[in-house]
């Protein structure tokens, strides 16, 4: 299948379905008679703007993201780190957001997004992320902001 109905059928299995993991993805695309590796999965999910959304308390799902504002996105970044950071720490030119469990996904998608000029990259597991910085002024700055963000009144 070429990569265009691939995903085609992956807008349409998220759109249809609460799908919570690249596992149960794949797995409906087996159904679809459709064999592709997690590697590809990754890929498609990325390149398609496809993020966990939040669907109840600690339930997650793919989504596909239609927000284009860096406003919107900024602002989705400040709701989401005040709700799901429970803690932050710089080492060097690095910080460290620690999340709630299957959160720090979300925040990256977030954060890749807004697309700030001073992080030169960020990595996500289940419950951190790492930001990295291109010097640790830049980090010193960076981590103010995100704390400002995250104790910040609605």
């Amino acid at each position: 299948m070429k990569k265009e109905s691939r995903r085609r059928l992956i807008k349409q299995l998220i759109t249809q379905n609460d799908i919570e993991t690249q596992s149960e993805l794949i797995d409906l695309l087996k159904n679809e008679g459709i064999q592709v590796t997690q590697t590809t999965i990754s890929r498609d999910i990325r390149e398609m703007n496809i993020v966990k959304m939040h669907v109840g308390s600690n339930r997650v799902k793919y989504a596909l993201f239609t927000q284009v504002k860096p406003f919107d996105s900024e602002e989705k970044l400040r709701e989401t780190l005040k709700e799901s950071a429970v803690g932050i720490e710089q080492v060097e030119f690095m910080i460290i957001i620690h999340t709630d469990m299957d959160s720090a996904d979300v925040i990256t998608n977030y954060l890749d997004e807004v697309n700030y000029e001073e992080i030169a990259g960020t990595i996500a597991g289940i419950d951190t992320i790492i930001i990295i910085a291109y010097s640790k002024e830049v980090a010193d700055h960076l981590l103010e902001r995100f704390k400002r963000m995250m104790n910040a009144t609605s």
